[in-house]
């Protein structure tokens, strides 16, 4: 012990007064407060500062190769110039030189990192973010993604000491090592590692962020989970194990060499352990591999639905949600009006189902095919008490675990009455769509959330901590990293990284005022009533917005402020009237065309920067594949829109708008036709 204590001594003074030991984190701080003052005059106005932390992973993987050099150099430093014939030159001797040199490397690492833990939370306090569970989640990331590869950093320079010794080729093999497992791996290779989903044993070889931009999501919190300090540990157990077998070249005894063995078996056996848990639990929100395998379902699953088997309606959902071990549902469905005696649901795929029991207790038979179920039953009853009971897995489109839920009203959840999938591949450039599955008549809902994360849900809580509330269009469910405000009026449920909204809040309120009212005069909406719950949060970074009876979705992917007209503002019209005008409706040429023309008409109205350029170009983009004739009818329509006054461009689009739900053919002769007729003052 006393040998150790003198080794850990000697090292602490030879890291302390290292230029490149201490300069790393030298380095390392600077630029942390760097990112301090660019996000503090940023002309930008940036604020998703969950994201911040990711805005230092290139320093951070600069730093782990500066440390694999500088352990490299200490190390075999003292081979080169026989420092290592002090002592005996033993197998114990050189293994308490490797702890001594770790356990220092650990303890100023520790310090190190904890103090830039503690920056990064003054610098959330400064800028007014509420304490939530973000700063703990922010502790962690900053474990998992800055200080463990610097752990794997130590072993991976002294086994190259020990490997090569005093060798020019020993730079060449860390640079290989650092690019083909470090952290840089995933920035280098982003298309090669951007297309292995968390399941594939390739995923193993990256263990930074897949995106140094995008590591925290709304709801689901930070890109770390269980798996992720586990692949890390795995590759420090592995190095480890590398360095304890080449030292085999010091062993002179049996019982030294039976040591090695016992060693290296033991790491092995532990990072046996380590491999099958690797693959499951990761967040699979932050995956594109596996976001673009659920496209591919999407583009090729495209179920029917019999209408012979939706005779039926629902008047009660009985929701509990049980989130501990895994996420399970059990919902009993009150089902009135059946006829016949085969009846069909949609329930999202993801979605495993166990069973479904009547209200005697008896199990149904059911066939589970994708997002449709269909259950057989004994035509004697007009009414029934169904109970559906499954597992709800996560993806990458619907993210759920324990830790978070995020299921809107307008999405299958429970099972729904529809005639289609939750969701529509509508366009070759992009990623399927949600289709709304919200219910148009008020619907009875109970539920009950079993869990540790923060929950909300827009019905109202009871006594005993269950909700219940009847509502039109549906009820939301979210658990996970967000916050509850209150401003006046307005419940408001927000991302945790958004500092407080009172600012902000103002402006932002403004402006969906005036665009909620000026909808509804302009398409005669006399039941949408602008609700006071609102939800701002947008785990995929959609621009949409869901309309319920008691509250409002508005799903706003911005790393901006609320009151940033460039950055937020200028999308309000898309998403708002998108949710407004066409619940449920399916995506089509026309009303892409019409949405563009509305948006720009508010932007126009609100003196909104635009949120594209020329008009032509714009309606073009907005239609998928256009062939030459449909880019001549959209340059034609351009051009009419353009020669109408605002009054008149308002008339048209209310007047389009009307021609549309109404069951008009689709034909761009008609809208031709409508808008020379405005134009001439014949409406």
């Amino acid at each position: 012990m006393t040998l150790f204590t003198s080794l850990s001594w000697f090292y602490a003074k030879q890291m302390g007064k290292s230029i490149l030991y201490m300069g790393t984190y030298t380095f390392w701080f600077i630029m942390l407060m760097m990112r301090f003052l660019i996000r503090q005059h940023d002309s930008f106005g940036k604020t998703d500062y969950g994201n911040f932390v990711g805005e230092m992973t290139l320093i951070v993987q600069a730093a782990m190769l500066l440390f694999m050099v500088f352990f490299y150099k200490l190390f075999s430093d003292e081979y080169r110039f026989g420092a290592n014939l002090l002592f005996a030159g033993s197998l114990r001797i050189t293994a308490l030189k490797i702890a001594a040199l770790f356990v220092n490397h650990l303890l100023f690492l520790s310090f190190f990192t904890g103090l830039q833990v503690v920056l990064v939370w003054q610098f959330y306090r400064t800028w007014g973010l509420p304490f939530s569970s973000l700063y703990t989640e922010t502790a962690s990331y900053i474990a998992v993604y800055w200080l463990l590869p610097f752990v794997f950093a130590f072993f991976l320079g002294i086994f190259t000491a020990l490997l090569f010794g005093k060798n020019r080729l020993s730079f060449a093999w860390m640079m290989v090592i650092w690019l083909a497992i470090g952290p840089m791996n995933t920035q280098l290779f982003s298309r090669y590692f951007h297309r292995i989903p968390f399941s594939d044993i390739r995923s193993l070889f990256y263990i930074g962020p897949l995106n140094m931009d995008d590591v925290f999501r709304d709801v689901v919190g930070y890109n770390v989970s269980l798996p992720t300090y586990m692949k890390l540990l795995f590759w420090i157990l592995t190095s480890m194990m590398a360095v304890w077998a080449i030292l085999w070249k010091t062993a002179r005894t049996t019982k030294e060499k039976a040591a090695i063995i016992t060693g290296v078996v033991l790491l092995l056996a532990g990072d046996a352990w380590l491999f099958p848990h690797l693959f499951t639990g990761n967040k699979l929100v932050f995956s594109y591999a596996d976001l673009a395998k659920e496209n591919v379902y999407y583009q090729t699953h495209n179920p029917t639905i019999q209408p012979s088997t939706l005779h039926y309606s629902i008047e009660r959902y009985d929701i509990q949600l049980e989130a501990k071990n895994g996420v399970h549902a059990k919902v009993k469905v009150t089902l009135r009006q059946i006829r016949g005696d085969t009846l069909s649901f949609v329930l999202y795929h993801h979605f495993s189902l166990k069973r479904i029991t009547d209200q005697t207790g008896k199990q149904l038979p059911f066939i589970q095919q994708g997002d449709v179920i269909t259950v057989k039953r004994s035509p004697n009853r007009l009414t029934d008490e169904w109970t559906f009971e499954y597992q709800m897995n996560d993806s990458a489109q619907i993210p759920i675990s324990p830790h978070y839920l995020f299921l809107p009203s307008d999405f299958s959840w429970v099972p729904t009455k529809a005639e289609h999938a939750p969701f529509a591949f509508v366009n070759v450039h992009s990623s399927p769509v949600p289709v709304s599955m919200q219910p148009s008549h008020p619907i009875r809902y109970t539920l009950s959330f079993h869990g540790t994360a923060p929950f909300y849900t827009n019905l109202p809580r009871r006594s005993d901590g269950t909700y219940e509330g009847v509502v039109s269009g549906g009820i939301t469910a979210v658990a996970g990293m967000f916050v509850k405000e209150k401003i006046g009026p307005w419940q408001i449920v927000h991302p945790a990284d958004w500092p407080n909204l009172e600012r902000d809040w103002p402006v932002f309120e403004r402006h969906v005022r005036r665009i909620h009212h000026d909808i509804v005069q302009m398409f005669d909406l006399k039941e949408a009533k602008l609700p006071t719950n609102i939800v701002l949060l947008a785990p995929h970074g959609e621009q949409r917005s869901v309309y319920s009876s008691d509250h409002l979705l508005l799903q706003i992917d911005t790393p901006y402020s609320l009151r940033s007209q460039e950055g937020t503002l200028m999308y309000l019209p898309e998403i708002i009237t998108e949710g407004l005008l066409w619940r449920g409706v399916h995506s089509s040429m026309q009303k892409e065309v019409f949405q563009e023309l509305l948006a720009r008409w508010f932007q126009q109205q609100l003196a909104l920067p635009y949120s594209g350029g020329d008009l032509t170009f714009d309606l073009t983009l907005s239609v998928d594949s256009p062939d030459v004739k449909t880019e001549e009818v959209l340059r034609q329509l351009s051009g009419e829109y353009e020669r109408l006054s605002d009054e008149k461009k308002q008339t048209f689009l209310a007047l389009w708008y009307k021609q549309m739900r109404e069951g008009a053919d689709g034909s761009w002769e008609k809208v031709i036709q409508l808008i020379r007729m405005v134009q001439e003052g014949q409406t």
